[in-house]
């Protein structure tokens, strides 16, 4: 993957269409996908501590985290240690979407194309910003390199399995890149989807999240 794009980041630039600018999927759970990707940032960061389902912060530099996304969701955790990580998510998934959007433009691989008034979120609708991809030749070796792991069988590292599962648990399977039939990709991605790779190097951290993840989607009956 792309080394200084956050994995909110690459989900965002698969789900976008590069032409209109527009999200492909449902805006809901690309939100919610890229909310879960910033309380696994805080995982690989070492940030985030996990007990019985409960996560924690650990070090006071994780709210300033340079990533917006990051910061917010490691300031939810630390100031509503009541809430559940289903609540977090919704929480701040607004939020991680604007921030993964105002990355990609600072990066230079998508251009803010405003028409009317802005949307929060970005969301879409009369009036909405939209973000044509410039950075195609980033975007087509994002997407060989998930061939590569998907068809062809080569290991993933942790942030490239960690981006699989959270496209495949938040139903944006059709981001991902379409080979023609592939029985074997099929396999490969529920086996990493499920945990049997580098991911779950993470342990309880992302499982707790998929599950979290899994049940903010199942909530809003999408």
């Amino acid at each position: 993957m792309t080394e200084d794009l956050t994995i909110g980041e690459h989900i965002v630039l698969l789900a976008l269409d590069e032409k209109t600018g527009t999200l492909r999927e449902a805006p809901l759970r690309v939100s919610l996908a890229v909310s879960a990707a910033a309380l696994l940032e805080l995982g690989f960061s070492g940030h985030l501590t996990e007990r019985d389902g409960t996560f924690g912060i650990a070090g006071a530099s994780a709210s300033a985290s340079v990533d917006p996304a990051v910061a917010a969701m490691a300031g939810r955790v630390r100031n509503h240690p009541g809430e559940t990580p289903r609540e977090r998510l919704m929480a701040v998934r607004e939020q991680a979407l604007d921030a993964a959007y105002k990355g990609l433009v600072e990066k230079g691989l998508v251009r803010e194309r405003k028409r009317g008034r802005r949307v929060l979120g970005g969301f879409g609708g009369f009036g909405s910003v939209r973000y044509p991809v410039t950075g195609v030749s980033e975007l087509t070796a994002l997407r060989g390199e998930l061939t590569a792991v998907l068809v062809r069988g080569q290991e993933p590292d942790e942030r490239v399995a960690a981006l699989i599962t959270l496209l495949d648990h938040a139903g944006l399977r059709a981001v991902l890149p379409q080979d023609s039939g592939a029985e074997a990709s099929e396999d490969r991605l529920n086996a990493i989807a499920e945990g049997h790779g580098a991911a779950a190097a993470l342990g309880d951290t992302i499982r707790t999240t998929i599950a979290a993840l899994s049940l903010a989607i199942a909530s809003t009956a999408l």
